[in-house]
């Protein structure tokens, strides 16, 4: 398939081949910069392409990337002919606006760690609950069997010191 050449510029700056939902926001931002009026397949337009794509693909602030293509744009246009104006960037930054976020890659294998982690952590403060309250309830069953036999020998005790005391 043959890609424009700002979408190749997005290819590279991503490293690889979109997904179909990168593809998507990627051809909505070009569209965006597109109504602007900047053109976004302009071999000269190249090299705010590359800045913007940069920025994108590595999760950049997009009011960030926005303020560097404005300055980048801002300062060709001074070195251009008076009759090409500027791009209006304006319709650019309330679009971006209301895009969605670019999409948030989670490493799997450090999400299952803290996890287990977690877990782990949950589990040894339910086990020392689970050991505290057996020894608690544990002594309160002693002390309840041990009752009878404790009145069995302070009776005992009370016969043998009132022998004692009566002689």
């Amino acid at each position: 398939m043959a890609y424009s050449n700002s979408e190749q510029i997005f290819i590279d700056a991503m490293g690889g081949l979109p997904t179909e939902d990168q593809w998507k926001d990627i051809r909505s931002l070009l569209g965006i910069l597109s109504k602007a009026g900047f053109e976004v397949d302009d071999p000269s337009n190249a090299p705010h392409v590359t800045l913007f794509a940069w920025g994108w693909a590595r999760s950049t602030g997009r009011a960030d990337v926005l303020a560097a293509v404005k300055a980048a744009v801002l300062e060709s246009a001074n070195g251009q002919v008076a009759s090409t104006p500027p791009a209006d960037l304006g319709p650019v930054l309330d679009a971006l606006t209301t895009l969605r976020a670019v999409p948030v890659r989670i490493d799997l294998g450090v999400l299952r760690e803290a996890l287990r982690e977690s877990i782990t952590t949950i589990w040894l403060l339910a086990g020392g609950l689970l050991l505290a309250f057996s020894f608690w309830a544990g002594m309160l069953w002693g002390q309840h069997e041990m009752r009878p036999v404790l009145a069995a020998k302070q009776q005992t005790i009370d016969q043998l010191s009132a022998r004692w005391h009566a002689h």
